[in-house]
């Protein structure tokens, strides 16, 4: 059963400091499902968990702490079908910054070189389950969850026109490329993840 906290959390993978409780994630539950169950911003949920580096990638079984929940609201989350996604490219634009290991370095995405301000426009229709103008490496970050279990990933973006909890369309302008977060020069860091995996972008894009 999951136990109300309602002391100063000191363990190493939680940094939230007041009453919350902990949620252990079951198969398919996604950051943005446990903020719809709670009605905590998905935000607010890994900041309070230093151990979140990277808020698309959760497991089963993982102990994620829940600030100022004190109970998970009534109804069924919603299921997505899975249809055959078809993406378009985010902004258009050399790569830079390829995917998987190179040297001792390894990228779960790809890095577009661009203009900085070049608009950044959604690759398929979906909803904004994260958005942060300052998240750690990554800057101004977007996040968006696609049919059939696909998110897509857009950082150090110089502006977000987006929230979380939105609906985008595809082709929707979402945001502006960048250099925010650690990025040296202005490029779109772009990630395609499918059942919380990463993928290579390049195989999807036309």
């Amino acid at each position: 059963m999951k136990k109300f906290l309602f002391i100063i959390i000191l363990s190493a993978g939680c940094t939230y400091i007041g009453p919350g409780m902990y949620h252990t994630v079951s198969e398919g539950e996604t950051l943005w499902s446990l903020s719809r169950i709670y009605g905590i911003k998905t935000e607010k949920i890994v900041r309070a968990n230093s151990r979140i580096d990277d808020p698309k990638q959760i497991r089963a079984g993982q102990k994620i702490y829940i600030p100022g929940a004190s109970s998970a609201k009534r109804g069924k989350r919603e299921k997505m079908r899975a249809p055959d996604v078809k993406f378009i490219w985010p902004a258009r634009g050399d790569i830079v910054q390829k995917f998987g290991n190179t040297g001792n370095k390894r990228s779960l995405g790809i890095g577009i070189k661009t203009v900085s301000g070049t608009p950044v426009i959604a690759v398929a229709d979906g909803n904004v389950i994260f958005e942060s103008d300052d998240f750690r490496s990554y800057g101004k970050i977007i996040i968006i969850e696609h049919e059939g279990d696909y998110a897509t990933v857009y950082a150090h973006n110089s502006k977000n026109y987006v929230r979380e909890g939105d609906r985008v369309k595809k082709e929707e302008r979402i945001a502006l490329t960048g250099s925010s977060g650690r990025a040296l020069q202005p490029y779109l860091y772009f990630e395609i993840r499918y059942k919380e995996k990463p993928r290579n972008p390049l195989f999807f894009l036309p």
